[in-house]
């Protein structure tokens, strides 16, 4: 009886622990800008919109960066600003913590 309580609470643990979200990211991505935004292309055409674009404002077009960041849903500093009627394909939206 008490290996197996010992069982369930080692295995509720470890499932309680593996389920934990991570929320920061790093990784080495390139600047891309276009009239629509500022992303980091973080693979061969994985291009992921940066809400805060104002902490990349040094970075140059074509720069690798390595970045800790943050998925997001909401991008609160693109509202109310008129950006072009382009397309630019992305996976998501970022906002950048730290830049390495």
């Amino acid at each position: 009886m008490k290996s197996t309580n010992i069982l369930l609470s080692g295995l509720f643990s470890t499932l309680l622990f593996s389920c934990a979200t991570v929320h920061d990211r790093l990784n080495t991505g390139t600047i891309v800008r276009d009239c629509t935004g500022t992303y980091v292309r973080v693979a061969e055409n994985e291009d992921y919109l940066v809400c805060n674009s104002d902490i990349l404002a040094s970075k140059k077009e074509g720069e690798k960066v390595s970045l800790v960041y943050d998925y997001t849903k909401e991008c609160k500093e693109r509202d109310g600003k008129i950006m072009c009627m382009m397309y630019h394909e992305n996976k998501g939206m970022i906002r950048v913590k730290s830049v390495k």
